[in-house]
């Protein structure tokens, strides 16, 4: 009986706490869970926030329990009107740690994005929650995980959904509630009675596409944050009160409203006030955009003109439009300032009789701003269109000139049966007509005369002054007694000088070659070697600025060197070139001698009229007796007897009044009638002692079964037992470096040779 009780209150004890394992498995009670509370959102900021704007979210808020690091979820609520891809990446999440040792980072893994299938309050059906996996909220810190820690009343945590997360923001007005849960969704943050700390309002907007304009301006309305219930009302808000009062001009009802957005265009008419008033618009709920962010429109006059394309000289009808009362400041066409007529005033209707003024003969050609301005407008003080100026046709022959070449000018469209007043060339008057190239007495002014069709021809010299020596487009501006003008531009070359050769010795003649002077104009011809300057004499340059000159190069320069050529004309202007003096040499009549043998050699580049100071082969002295002198050319020849060297390559230097010359010449043997050769073995083994490569020579003698050496230095000279050696013999010879020796080369260590 008690083993049964025991039994039975056994496996009831069993089942009780199996039970109780199961519901904390479940999540139906743990430690604190009952009691634990939803964060509490503290602030929501979009940017952009404009309706349909894919924006920057951020959410601040505070939690009283610990949302651990690596294992703690935060799961962020958005209302059914926000756009949530399906798919969002951590790197486009980041949470900003409240507490003291806290840090930026993302979430632990690519967050969960799930859509509301049921209503469980407070979400509805379609809103959509962003699981995100806490990670290491701290991890520049080397201590252990950190999650984000208790902060009621501290310093907020905030989660950012960068702009790549791709949330939009709703596309109609309205707050739009976002939630928070830290316990997988058993409790979420609940809206507040201000909404501001749950939700993120998104506001209602109107936009132009001009803000300003004369009326007839087309301009685009865009509307965003409308209701989808009924089209929006587009009106000119006169008291800018928010509301359509009787008195105020609807610009259009019914406009299609989709997604909470609209466009429309119209056009601005006398509807319009000449001031800036503010526009609305009105969705189908009722509301309008609020009168602190709705935008204002300007209108303002305008001018017409009675033709859209006019001369140089004659006249323009200009009428205002929409203009306030006041007087006539200015006008101005392609920024030049024009005569107006006295007393120009427009009335209290805004309305003048159109007004003529006379296009000004500098006024600039093509299409052109004209504007006007009075003294009652308000911004914009100026009113713009645009006018096409033209001039009387002219044409130039040549059209390229420099200055003080004769041209001729053709004109047609001018005045008939009129003077020309004045010809200006790059703002420079010309006065005179010429003749043959040459200046008359004849003004332009009293001689030139258009025909009954408006014609003119005449010939002048181009004016010599600055402007027109200088490289460029010049302009030829003609203009007759009628103020008619016309224009055409003149092209002025660039100078050049050339030398029929770049590089020519001291004394030797160059032609110089210059264009693009000014005609008839003495060009100064001068030589620049370093800082002294040689004169070359002057040129003429002829009727159309060109020359030809042959001068002498002078005979200070420097061997070698480079210096220059300057041409330069009196009025100012120069252009300069380089010239070279080549550098000396000197040439062999062979390439390779003996000892003892005769060669020739040749100098050219020296200085005129020089004796030869120094010739020497290897550095030995050859100079003749006496000794030879340059020509008139810098040149000489000279036949010298190749002194006793070693076979090899060796120098051949000459210098004349300080100019050196050089070239190798190589000795290839020793003529037997000139040098006796030594048997001594200091003398066979000369050069390689000298380079201090002979270590040692042995010999062996096999007559007598003996062996005999010589050592090259100092301390052996009393030991050595090697005093001559004789061609054939065969000696062992010991170097530290490879050499050519007689027919034969030697190598480091030792070598067994036969001597020739």
């Amino acid at each position: 009986m008690n083993t049964k009780i025991g039994t039975s209150l056994g496996l009831t004890l069993v089942m009780v706490f199996g039970v109780v394992a199961t519901m904390l498995a479940l999540g139906l009670f743990g430690p604190g869970k009952a009691n634990a509370a939803a964060p509490t959102p503290q602030s929501m900021t979009a940017s952009p926030g404009s309706p349909g704007d894919t924006s920057s979210i951020k959410i601040g808020f505070e939690t009283d329990e610990e949302i651990s690091g690596n294992s703690g979820e935060l799961w962020v609520a958005f209302d059914a009107k926000y756009g949530i891809p399906t798919t969002i990446a951590k790197t486009a999440v980041s949470i900003a740690s409240g507490q003291t040792t806290g840090g930026v980072s993302n979430p632990l893994i690519d967050p969960t994005v799930d859509e509301q299938i049921a209503a469980s309050s407070p979400l509805s059906v379609g809103d959509t929650i962003i699981k995100l996996q806490i990670g290491d909220t701290a991890p520049n810190t080397t201590s252990t995980v950190e999650g984000l820690s208790v902060n009621t009343g501290g310093t907020d945590h905030t989660v950012t959904f960068s702009t790549s997360a791709g949330i939009t923001l709703p596309t109609a007005a309205s707050t739009k509630e976002i939630w928070l849960s830290k316990d997988q969704g058993t409790t979420w943050s609940t809206a507040t009675a201000t909404a501001d700390t749950n939700a993120i309002t998104v506001v209602r907007e109107l936009t132009l596409s001009s803000s300003s304009g004369a009326r007839g301006k087309a301009v685009t309305a865009t509307g965003k944050g409308f209701t989808t219930t009924g089209n929006a009302t587009l009106w000119i808000d006169t008291d800018d009160g928010g509301d359509i009062d009787t008195t105020e001009y609807v610009i259009a009802s019914d406009i299609d409203v989709s997604g909470g957005k609209f466009e429309y265009e119209f056009t601005t008419d006398t509807n319009f006030p000449l001031s800036t008033v503010a526009l609305n618009a009105q969705g189908g709920d009722g509301n309008s955009v609020a009168t602190t962010t709705n935008p204002t429109f300007n209108s303002y006059g305008s001018i017409t003109l009675d033709k859209s394309e006019v001369a140089r000289g004659a006249s323009l009808k200009v009428s205002a439009v929409d203009h306030q009362a006041g007087t006539i400041s200015s006008i101005t066409i392609g920024g030049v300032t024009q005569t107006l007529p006295t007393d120009k005033v427009i009335d209290t209707t805004g309305v003048e009789e159109a007004f003529t003024i006379t296009v000004a003969a500098t006024t600039p050609l093509g299409s052109q701003k004209i504007s006007m301005t009075s003294s009652a407008e308000g911004s914009p003080t100026a009113r713009y269109t645009t006018v096409t100026i033209t001039g009387a046709p002219v044409t130039v022959s040549p059209s390229t000139a420099v200055a003080g070449q004769e041209v001729t000018v053709t004109g047609t469209g001018f005045t008939k049966s009129d003077d020309l007043d004045t010809v200006t060339v790059g703002g420079e008057t010309v006065t005179y007509v010429s003749s043959g190239g040459l200046d008359t007495t004849d003004t332009i002014a009293a001689n030139v005369e258009t025909d009954s069709s408006g014609n003119f021809s005449t010939s002048f010299l181009i004016p010599d002054s600055t402007t027109t020596r200088t490289a460029g487009d010049h302009k030829i501006l003609v203009t007759d007694d009628g103020g008619l003008t016309g224009e055409v531009f003149i092209t002025v070359p660039g100078r050049t000088l050339t030398l029929s050769v770049d590089e020519s010795k001291r004394g030797s003649e160059v032609t110089v070659t210059g264009t693009g002077y000014e005609a008839d104009g003495s060009v100064a011809l001068t030589y620049l070697s370093g800082t002294t300057s040689t004169s070359l004499g002057s040129a003429t340059a002829d009727s159309y600025g060109e020359f030809t000159k042959v001068v002498t190069i002078p005979n200070t320069p420097a061997i070698p060197s480079t210096n220059t050529i300057t041409g330069a004309i009196s009025g100012g202007g120069s252009k300069t070139t380089a010239h070279k003096i080549p550098e000396s040499s000197i040439a062999l009549d062979v390439s390779e001698s003996e000892t003892g043998s005769s060669v020739t050699i040749t100098g050219v580049g020296f200085p005129a009229y020089a004796t030869v100071g120094t010739m020497t082969i290897g550095g030995l002295d050859v100079r003749p007796t006496p000794a030879p002198s340059t020509d008139v050319d810098g040149g000489f020849t000279s036949t010298v007897m190749v002194p006793g060297l070693t076979a090899g390559n060796h120098t051949v230097k000459v210098t004349a009044s300080s100019v050196t010359g050089s070239i190798s010449l190589k000795v290839v043997a020793t003529t037997a009638a000139v040098v006796a050769a030594s048997t001594a073995t200091e003398d066979v083994f000369a050069d390689s002692i000298a380079a201090d490569n002979l270590v040692r020579v042995w010999k062996f003698n096999n007559a007598d079964q003996s062996w005999s050496f010589y050592d090259p230095r100092e301390a052996f000279a009393a030991a050595n037992t090697l005093a001559n050696t004789a061609s054939g013999d065969i000696v062992w010879v010991n170097v530290t470096a490879e050499e050519a020796f007689q027919s034969t080369t030697l190598y480091p260590g030792w070598n067994l040779i036969s001597l020739d």
